[in-house]
């Protein structure tokens, strides 16, 4: 596999940052973890992915033409192919040989 472990490695080193900024007891408790993480099933593996959502929102229109009351809002997640941090593929070998 051509994972990188950046998203790892970048996760504990603010983990780090934030644990220096704490007095002792609360660095001992605290806990950071990516938000917007998605679990991918590669063949026999299960790899975590970061997803990057992107939120929209649109005025739906009734049959006679005037606005509903309310917007409609939703978000999707998009998940990346490379790296934001090194550049290199996030897909398996397999994938990226297709």
């Amino acid at each position: 596999m051509s994972n990188c472990d950046c998203f790892t490695k970048t996760l504990e080193r603010v983990g780090e940052k934030l644990k220096a900024q704490l007095p002792e007891k609360e660095a001992a408790t605290l806990n950071a973890e990516w938000q917007n993480a998605a679990l991918i099933f590669e063949g026999n593996t299960m790899v975590m992915k970061v997803s990057v959502p992107v939120a929209y929102n649109y005025q739906k229109f009734k049959k006679s033409g005037e606005p509903h009351k309310n917007v409609t809002k939703d978000t999707i997640n998009i998940l990346m192919n490379y790296c934001p941090f090194c550049g290199g593929g996030l897909k398996s070998d397999e994938e990226q040989a297709k």
